[in-house]
């Protein structure tokens, strides 16, 4: 269900090792995806797409399979991954092992990184990183009414550094 916490890696390569040296890797890969937002994701994104006002690019890191993208608006840009799952007990195992992987390269490399967790009012639960008191990556489950039928979704997002000024 979620690639990143076995495996965060360019769509274009492949880690190969031992499993100690994948999550070395896949540390590593997180990290760059954090400092990627620094120049707006620029060496991560790719083919782009234009829907309106806004311009989707493929993006070569997938925290959440098959599901992250980058997001433009005029010079603002977002690392974003979302995908629904039938049930809240799925989105809560993906939410889980997403934040377990977060957090075990957070806290190898802390250098002022910390989170802050949260509930989302009955609808679900947010995991906050932030680097020197600023947001710099979200975490979220959360239940997404249908019209015909109700889901749960996991998100995570980065925002670029321009966002944040």
């Amino acid at each position: 269900m979620i690639s990143g916490c076995s495996s965060l890696a360019s769509k274009d390569s492949s880690t190969t090792g031992t499993s100690s040296n994948q999550g070395q890797a896949d540390c590593q890969s997180l990290s760059n995806l954090f400092s990627k937002s620094n120049n707006n994701f620029e060496s991560i994104r790719f083919r782009p797409s234009y829907k309106y006002k806004i311009t989707l690019w493929e993006s070569r890191y997938q925290l959440i399979e098959n599901s992250c993208q980058i997001w433009q608006w005029g010079d603002k840009y977002s690392y974003v991954c979302n995908k629904a799952y039938p049930d809240q007990e799925t989105a809560h195992q993906v939410y889980e092992q997403a934040q377990t992987f977060i957090n075990q390269c957070l806290g190898e490399n802390p250098h002022g990184w910390y989170e802050k967790q949260g509930l989302l009012e009955e609808r679900g639960e947010e995991t906050q990183y932030l680097l020197e008191d600023q947001v710099r990556g979200t975490l979220r489950k959360q239940s997404t009414p249908g019209f015909f039928k109700d889901s749960w979704s996991v998100y995570f997002w980065i925002d670029s550094t321009s966002l944040l000024r």
